[in-house]
Order: C-alpha cells, then structure tokens, then sequence
C-alpha cells in the first residue's frame, strides 16, 4: 500500500478522548471560511467529548462530506 494511500485512509481520532467518533465542524468566521481554508486547515468536532479542533486537510480526503448528487450521476453514468 502506497504512503499516499494509507495517508487517506487513516482514520481521525480526537485529541482529547482519543474517540473515533469525529465529523467535520462547520467554519465560522473570516479566519476559519478564509485564512485556514486556504492553507488547508480544517475544523473538527469530536461526537463523544465535544471537543472542537483543527488539522491538515489530508490529500484526498473527503472525511464528513456527502457527495453531491450530481457527482454522483456522474459516477453512475461510467
């Protein structure tokens, strides 16, 4: 397994609680939606603690998205 593909696929953990139960945090504010999107920095909520921190965006990563339908039919359609 490639270091890029294994990069993908690791799982997040909170810093806190060490719980695997962490989703995307909505941005709020200039300095989240502006400056740390554009560095690559997101926001994340841990489910079991609450804790609210952030991390790299890691290559690929479509963690706590939905894939919209129209990629979706696009996806199908191949």
């Amino acid at each position: 397994m490639s270091v890029l593909k294994e990069i993908r696929t690791e799982k997040r953990y909170c810093p806190e609680c060490r719980s695997e139960q962490v989703r995307r945090s909505q941005m709020r504010g200039f300095w989240e939606r502006g400056v740390l999107k554009m560095i690559g920095v997101r926001a994340y909520r841990c489910e079991g603690c609450d804790k609210r921190y952030y991390e790299f965006k890691r290559t690929g990563d479509t963690h706590g998205k939905q894939e919209g339908s129209k990629a979706r039919e696009n996806r199908d359609e191949r």
